[in-house]
């Protein structure tokens, strides 16, 4: 066959003979001539003897078939009568005479649309055109595609040596990256800046090349083209964006100071410029610095004054990511209802409008307060396919916490095979985008997972070095669910009582709202462990003391669930409270805490 034939030829280089047969694609000729010219077919070059074979067909054409095929080259491989038209400038132009000489063929089942017959065909005739001529016919091209794709305009504004190329790879990355094609986005922003000269063209190039590879999770990277940005801005308004850039890397990087320092930058420019929408974003994003730090009234105060500027600006965008600051606001509060309507807005604002990037960063919080909610089942769906669209469009950030809010529905749902999955899944994301404070949240989870399978010096290892992430990080971020699995997974009385005490005063202190849910959560199970009653107690007034302003249906029945416990611990049953428990656990989906209720009512039934 085909390749036994090349290698037989060429033994020494098996990859340049399977390059061969697939120049060659079935063609013996063109085999034989690719492999008896080897110098020359190394590179992508047409060998001398299949580019007379093929100037010898074109030569028997006529003048108007001769330069029809010619700017079909141009086209490349496949293109369309219609492109052929606008570029020989005669709308009346069949290729018929092409077909019959072998040169081209219609694709089937794609009307108005040729191939070649063969690529070295197209590469050969291509080869023959002079430079002036090919820039002409390129630029051609690039007018028939300026209005149907601007992927294709750019190329061929490229090959046409055109000074407007940059731009238009520009233009092209942005209209990939709005279809949440980031890694294409991605290529052509890069294409753009190896032939930009022009330095507006340059830095805009830089900036885009950077929000992608932050989309895509790439910080260090993100951050080294934001800072060469920087270095290129000349006027106070390209100062501005790559602050704003360089503030939204630093913050996915944990890097708080850094992100708060280049925002103060940043909002000197915008305030004595009046630039109204960077206002908004500037407002966002100490927003969400607020967020980890634990500072509720921050966090709401900055999103509102960026909502209040989306709108002045008349930003359906801006909006949408206020909005969805706004959830994360009400979350760091404790307010999960109300976090969850705000995200459910963001959400269906941005699938209105089109703005993946929102819709995609927001989905996954969406997920995580339907299940704080009540809903667990409803919001494993959510979290399911907020996993799938982030992976699709390369947002690993926005990945990441839907494997998080993932692990929490089916944990709950006692899917435990599913919640290693997620688990897994969190932390190797967490590592590569260098967000270690997340990475104590995955390790949370492992240890969570190896405490219901009986590995307690796994779950005890985990539990302390998510512990130890959270004081190097943030330990008002999830410090106390840290401290909580710890409590869980240890077998030694005093320090599992150290555990517990160090995370009652972080709550005491201050930090985040999930911990004031999860951490007395796992803290009744380690209290009802130790036999220690009012311990559980403590919790259940805790959860209900700072659910108060809104209670929320996970916290009502742990609270509840922890009372009735207790109750029976202490020889107060109450059989139909137990009972109420179960079937609402049930309707939750929290089937994890059910156990130690069917333990309790079989008891008092056997």
């Amino acid at each position: 066959d085909a390749r036994s034939f090349a290698e037989a030829l060429i033994v020494a280089n098996t990859a340049f003979a399977e390059r061969c047969v697939e120049r060659a694609a079935g063609n013996p000729l063109f085999l034989d001539q690719l492999l008896r010219h080897a110098d020359e077919s190394q590179a992508t070059a047409v060998p001398g003897s299949v580019q007379s074979l093929v100037q010898a067909r074109i030569d028997r054409l006529d003048p108007v078939d001769k330069a029809a095929v010619q700017a079909a080259s141009v086209l490349g491989q496949r293109f369309s009568f219609a492109a052929l038209a606008q570029l020989v400038d005669n709308s009346e132009y069949v290729p018929e005479r092409l077909v019959f000489r072998l040169l081209v063929r219609p694709q089937q089942g794609s009307e108005g649309v040729f191939l070649f017959t063969h690529a070295l065909i197209r590469d050969a005739i291509y080869d023959t055109l002079l430079r002036s001529r090919r820039r002409e016919l390129h630029r051609r091209a690039a007018d028939w595609f300026a209005d149907r794709d601007p992927v294709s305009r750019a190329e061929h504004l490229e090959r046409a040596e055109d000074p407007e190329a940059a731009r238009a790879f520009l233009v092209a990355a942005r209209s990939q990256a709005a279809e949440y094609r980031q890694e294409a986005a991605l290529r052509l922003a890069e294409r753009g800046l190896a032939i930009a000269e022009d330095r507006v063209d340059r830095f805009a190039l830089m900036c885009l090349q950077a929000e992608l590879l932050h989309d895509l999770g790439a910080m260090p990277e993100a951050k080294r083209a934001y800072e060469a940005a920087a270095g290129t801005a000349v006027d106070e308004l390209e100062h501005c964006t790559a602050r704003l850039g360089l503030a939204a890397v630093k913050r996915v990087t944990d890097d708080l100071p850094g992100a708060q320092a280049d925002l103060e930058q940043a909002e000197t420019i915008a305030v004595r410029l009046d630039l109204v929408a960077e206002q908004a974003r500037i407002h966002f994003l100490r927003g969400n610095l607020c967020f980890p730090r634990g500072d509720l009234e921050g966090c709401l105060r900055e999103h509102s004054l960026a909502l209040e500027l989306a709108g002045r600006a008349g930003a359906a965008e801006l909006e949408a990511t206020a909005l969805g600051g706004l959830g994360d606001a009400e979350y760091v509060r404790g307010r999960m209802i109300s976090a969850h309507e705000r995200f459910r807005r963001c959400v269906e604002l941005s699938e209105q409008h089109g703005f993946g990037r929102i819709e995609v960063a927001n989905r996954p919080m969406m997920a995580f307060t339907q299940w704080f909610a009540g809903d667990a089942r409803g919001a494993l769906a959510v979290a399911d396919r907020a996993i799938a669209r982030a992976a699709q469009v390369g947002h690993r950030r926005a990945e990441m916490i839907g494997h998080h809010a993932a692990f929490f529905c089916r944990h709950a749902l006692m899917d435990f095979d599913g919640a290693r999955r997620h688990a897994d899944a969190a932390l190797v994301l967490a590592q590569q985008l260098g967000a270690r404070r997340f990475e104590t949240e995955a390790l949370v989870f492992r240890a969570e997972l190896h405490r219901l399978a009986g590995r307690q010096r796994e779950a005890l290892a985990d539990a302390e070095e998510a512990v130890k992430i959270s004081r190097e990080t943030s330990i008002a971020f999830l410090g106390p669910f840290a401290l909580g699995a710890l409590a869980l997974a240890s077998d030694d009385p005093a320090a599992r009582r150290a555990a517990l005490k160090e995370g009652e005063e972080l709550l005491a202190a201050g930090a985040v709202s999930h911990n004031h849910l999860l951490f007395p959560r796992d803290a009744v199970e380690a209290y009802l462990e130790a036999g220690d009653w009012d311990g559980v107690e403590r919790c259940a007034a805790d959860m209900e003391r700072y659910t108060r302003p809104e209670p929320l249906p996970f916290a009502e029945f742990y609270i509840t669930r922890a009372r009735a416990l207790s109750a029976w611990h202490r020889g107060r049953p109450d059989p139909a409270e137990l009972e109420r428990l179960r079937e609402e656990g049930e309707q939750l989906g929290l089937l994890v805490a059910l156990p130690a209720i069917n333990t309790a009512t079989s008891k008092l039934h056997g």
